[in-house]
């Protein structure tokens, strides 16, 4: 069963729950009303006949107080209307009608009839019917006590009742219909406007599952599903990424494996023909070729180990005191070759004494040595400058060069795993030699000494890393 007909059955149980509750409500309050005025209207029946014994006691029945009651006030509930005097002699007494058996039947969740508290109200079955017996005495104008006697027909006063409260409640359960029905139709609107964008959602993320990681949902509000949809946009642009980070890793991975393999491969084949044509010379040139083409599979392979270790937490810092001039100097020696080849500068510049700090020296170097070596592969012409200050709680080291530089959109994916800058993009013709771990390994060393790297970068213009170190 789909949300949307959940939400459609929930809704309406609630609306008929609240409707039926609604009415016996209703029901109750008006039938306790219409009882009430029953109530008075069969006391000033009962008060009535009082006055009309007063003033019938010693007289003809046929007073004019008697015949106001019969013309005004007689109502279909009355049976039958006595007097008696103290002595209990009936001296007027009148039936209207007979009773007779009673077929209406009271709702349970309906009350009985309250008697008034004035008088003596008592209810009697005669010849199978409820008969109400109403008496109140009072004293005569001749200063004798007379009693007023009124039989009142159960079942003629409750049908009378009923008669009243089926056409009050008529209009109102016109009005609950209409609003129930009005209810039913917001129901499917709401279920609608909340289900369609979830449905939307639902779509979105199959077809995402599926491998279509360029579809995306259309934002069409700015509510909770809007911004629902907003992230799952957003979530589907990061799939999207490192999909293309994995096609791109795994084509990389490919070319740096294969390349020092079929160059081992290659040499070896040459080897072998140099034996043959007893070439005894020639061969240490190939076996160079082959340790160095061992040595850059060997990098590799470390950059994989290195961060299978930063992922588990085993990779572990050996602690010492650190002079960061001399790693830094060791780091621009090493790389003062490959510059030279390039035509460029490389240069150390520490601008006061750098006091010691306390860290890994083989894992510092290895950040210098990998952040200013991107530096050189970047930069085709011009320099590469490595700045040693010290800072309010910091020692710094910044290499600043005059490269290709990085799109300001590609800096913050700069430090992600296996992320490389375009390889296809003008003026990158060096970004396919790397793994894309170097600065991902780099950023998690600095960060476990306490640190950060920073980067503030011009297209076209070149880049600045900044390495912040605590000082001691």
């Amino acid at each position: 069963m789909s949300i949307r007909n959940k939400l459609i059955i929930l809704i309406l149980a609630l609306l008929t729950a609240i409707s039926a509750v609604t009415g016996l409500l209703f029901l109750h309050s008006e039938w306790a009303s219409i009882s009430s005025n029953s109530q008075r209207k069969n006391l000033q029946i009962l008060l009535a006949m009082t006055e009309v014994c007063k003033e019938t006691h010693g007289s003809s029945k046929n007073s004019p107080a008697y015949k106001y009651f019969k013309t005004f006030l007689k109502t279909p509930e009355i049976l039958s209307v006595s007097c008696t005097d103290s002595a209990g002699r009936v001296f007027m007494s009148d039936r209207y009608a007979k009773p007779s058996p009673s077929l209406f039947q009271l709702p349970v969740f309906l009350k009985a009839f309250s008697p008034p508290i004035t008088g003596v109200w008592q209810v009697q079955q005669d010849t199978g019917a409820k008969i109400l017996k109403a008496t109140l005495s009072v004293v005569s104008n001749k200063g004798r006590q007379v009693t007023a006697h009124v039989d009142f027909s159960m079942q003629l006063m409750y049908q009378e009742m009923d008669s009243s409260l089926h056409q009050s409640s008529a209009g109102f359960f016109i009005i609950l219909s209409l609003a129930f029905a009005i209810g039913c139709i917001g129901t499917l609107i709401i279920t609608r406007v909340i289900a369609g964008p979830m449905q939307t959602m639902a779509e979105g993320a199959r077809m995402i599952g599926s491998g279509r990681l360029d579809h995306r949902i259309p934002v069409t509000s700015r509510d909770e599903m809007g911004m629902l949809a907003a992230e799952f946009n957003e979530m589907a642009d990061k799939l999207k990424e490192f999909d293309d980070m994995k096609r791109d890793f795994i084509s990389s991975i490919t070319h740096d494996l294969r390349s020092p393999v079929t160059g081992i491969e290659l040499c070896s084949d040459i080897i072998k023909e140099l034996l043959q044509k007893h070439e005894h010379g020639r061969i240490p040139e190939q076996l160079f070729s082959i340790n160095e083409h061992s040595q850059r599979l060997n990098r590799f392979i470390d950059s994989l180990l290195e961060v299978s270790k930063i992922e588990s937490g085993k990779l572990e810092l050996d602690i010492k005191p650190v002079n960061l001039e001399e790693l830094s100097d060791r780091a621009v020696r090493s790389l003062r070759p490959y510059a030279e080849q390039k035509n460029l500068k490389v240069e150390l510049i520490v601008g006061e004494e750098i006091p010691e700090t306390r860290g890994d020296p083989d894992r510092l170097y290895q950040v210098l040595s990998n952040i200013i070596g991107n530096a050189v592969k970047f930069t085709n012409s011009g320099s590469v400058c490595v700045f040693l200050e010290t800072a309010p709680g910091w020692q710094k080291v910044r290499v600043l060069d005059t490269g290709v530089g990085i799109p300001q959109h590609e800096i913050k994916n700069l430090f992600s795993k296996f992320y490389r800058i375009n390889s296809g993009r003008h003026g990158h013709p060096a970004a396919r030699q790397g793994t894309g771990l170097g600065l991902y390994i780099a950023k998690f060393i600095v960060e476990q000494h306490g640190g950060r790297i920073e980067v503030d970068s011009v297209q076209g213009k070149g880049s600045t890393f900044t390495i912040f170190l605590p000082a001691l």
